[in-house]
């Protein structure tokens, strides 16, 4: 049948699907697992104040009061993700939308043994009017795509933000190998991709144009063998 999709795009359909039933799961494990770290802490504090405590357990203590709080702090991080409104129009800071991007990939990227810097003149501002929500998604993108361009070898994902002439730019620097697509252009296509469809379905770059673009914006990059820039220009809001 015509309407059939080819093996390639049914395995990225197949495995979009599956992200977005992960989603819909997610909002109950977070609100689960709060609730646990709520107890946790809670009983915590309780054994903090007992007078008997052996001077031994308070180290082990503190210590599990500060894991539960950074655990609690990575749940909340990941909601604010997930609830933002992909609708409302607003003034929006861009160096905490990269700060709070690259804080949510932390742990990925450590796994990953790779290293993670993140340039932006101090005092300096950098906003822009649109969307949040999608602004983080096209970011986080950009991010997820220098990981894998980065897969197994040791290295830098840059993230530089710069601002002038009536634009705010960010700019995704990785060494990587470059991207091996051709002509490149086709990078920015929908379900192309150089890794397998479970590791994503070929949309970071094309929905992170796509959003670029419905700010006003745009998504270009510079590849070779020595690395990737991706840079997105958004105009700074008045």
């Amino acid at each position: 049948m015509s309407d059939v999709p080819n093996v390639p795009a049914r395995n990225a359909l197949v495995a979009l699907n599956r992200a977005a039933t992960a989603a819909r799961l997610l909002s109950g494990v977070v609100h689960d697992v709060n609730n646990a770290l709520q107890v946790i802490s809670g009983t915590v504090e309780l054994l903090a104040t007992r007078a008997d405590l052996p001077p031994t357990m308070a180290p082990s203590l503190e210590r599990l009061g500060r894991q539960t709080a950074r655990a609690a702090t990575v749940l909340a991080d990941v909601q604010q993700f997930t609830r933002g409104s992909v609708t409302e129009t607003s003034r929006v800071n861009v160096r905490e939308v990269v700060e709070h991007s690259l804080t949510l990939r932390a742990f990925s990227i450590k796994r990953a043994s790779l290293t993670s810097r993140f340039v932006a003149a101090e005092g300096k501002q950098f906003h822009v009017t649109g969307n949040r929500a999608k602004l983080q998604q096209a970011l986080l993108n950009l991010i997820v795509n220098a990981e894998q361009a980065l897969a197994g070898v040791s290295g830098e994902i840059l993230v530089e933000l710069d601002a002038d002439d009536g634009w705010t730019s960010i700019r995704i620097v990785d060494k990587g190998p470059g991207i091996a697509i051709e002509p490149p252009e086709r990078a920015f296509e929908a379900f192309v991709s150089t890794h397998d469809a479970w590791d994503g379905a070929g949309l970071g770059l094309w929905a992170a144009r796509t959003i670029a673009e419905e700010h006003g914006g745009s998504l270009t990059f510079q590849s070779s063998a020595e690395g990737t820039t991706v840079t997105m220009r958004l105009p700074k809001a008045a």
